[in-house]
C-alpha cells in the first residue's frame, strides 16, 4: 500500500480497467455491481491507492482492522466478497424479477379495477337516465299554485328543463326541516328555492325573491354528491357560499344556504325519481 508506484503498476491498472469495461458490455464484471466502474476508470492508480489507504487507516482507528496481522481481516473480507458476489448477484436478479412480476400483476389488477369502475359508472348513468326519462302519470297541479305558475312561466319562456323543475317556498322548506339556514336572508316568506334538471345526474338549485333571481344564489350538483354526503354521514349540504367560506370558515359566507343532507336527498329523489 505504501511502496512507490511504478509505470508497470500504471499499465496493469489501465489494463484491468479496460478488461472490466469490456466484460461489462458482455457480462457482469466482478466489480461492476455498484455502478462505479466508470468512476474508477477516471482515477489513476495512485489515486486509488491513496483512497484505499485513507479508508484502511479510518477502519483501523475504529478498531475494525489491525496492522498486527498485516490487515489479514480485510483480505479475508475481500476474498469472501469476491467469492459470494455471483451468488448475491443472482439473488438480486431474482428479487428484481419478483418485483417486476409484482408490478405487472398490480398493473393488471389496476386495469381490471378501472374497467370495473367504468362499467359501474356507465351502468349507474344509464339507470339514472332510464329513471329520469320515465314519464309517469302527470300529477295534477292546483291552479294558480306556486308550482302551477312556475311551470306555466317556464313553458311561456320556452325554458322548461328536460327532467323537470320544482319551485318551493323557502319558508315551507324550513318548516319541513330541509332548509336549516339561509345566511343573509331575513324574511324567508319572500324567498323561493328552485331545483331543476336539464341533464342526467346534474341538477341546478337557485334562489329567487319574487320574480327576481338573488345574485349569487345559483349552483349545480350531481346525484353522486348526495350519495357521497350520505356515505360520509354528512349532516348538511351547503350552497351559494363563496368557495373559501362556509364549512371551513369560522363565519358563514353571506348568502350561504344550509340544507339537511338526508332530507334534501329524499326530496330530490322523490321529485325526480318517484319510482326510485
Amino acid at each position: 500500500m505504501v511502496k512507490p508506484i511504478t509505470s508497470d503498476d500504471d499499465h496493469r491498472w489501465a489494463a484491468l480497467v479496460a478488461d472490466e469495461l469490456s466484460a461489462e458490455s458482455h457480462k457482469r464484471g466482478a466489480y461492476s455491481d455498484l455502478n462505479v466502474l466508470t468512476d474508477l476508470a477516471s482515477l489513476s492508480y495512485a489515486d486509488i491507492k491513496s483512497i484505499a489507504l485513507e479508508n484502511i487507516l479510518t477502519l483501523e482507528q475504529h478498531g475494525r482492522l489491525t496492522r498486527a496481522n498485516h490487515y489479514q481481516d480485510l483480505l479475508n473480507d475481500i476474498a469472501i466478497d469476491i467469492r459470494t458476489k455471483h451468488r448475491r448477484r443472482v439473488q438480486r436478479a431474482k428479487e428484481l424479477e419478483n418485483v417486476r412480476a409484482t408490478l405487472h400483476n398490480l398493473d393488471v389488477k389496476s386495469k381490471y379495477l378501472e374497467d370495473k369502475l367504468k362499467t359501474y359508472n356507465d351502468t349507474f348513468e344509464q339507470n339514472l337516465s332510464v329513471l329520469q326519462n320515465k314519464k309517469g302519470k302527470k300529477k295534477f297541479l292546483m291552479p294558480f299554485s306556486k308550482q302551477y305558475n312556475h311551470e306555466r312561466e317556464l313553458a311561456r319562456l320556452g325554458r322548461t328543463p328536460t327532467y323537470g323543475s320544482y319551485k318551493y317556498s323557502a319558508e315551507s322548506l324550513r318548516e319541513k326541516g330541509i332548509l336549516i339556514e339561509w345566511h343573509g336572508r331575513s324574511n324567508l316568506r319572500d324567498d323561493d328555492i328552485t331545483i331543476s334538471s336539464d341533464e342526467v345526474n346534474v341538477f341546478t338549485i337557485e334562489g329567487s325573491s319574487g320574480s327576481l333571481m338573488i345574485p349569487g344564489a345559483s349552483a349545480t350538483f350531481a346525484w353522486d354528491d348526495l350519495i357521497e354526503a350520505q356515505y360520509l354521514n354528512q349532516k348538511y349540504m351547503k350552497f351559494f357560499g363563496s368557495p373559501d367560506g362556509g364549512a371551513a370558515a369560522s363565519t358563514p359566507a353571506a348568502g350561504e344556504l344550509v340544507l339537511d343532507a338526508r332530507l334534501f336527498e329524499h326530496q330530490v329523489s322523490k321529485k325526480f325519481w318517484p319510482e326510485g
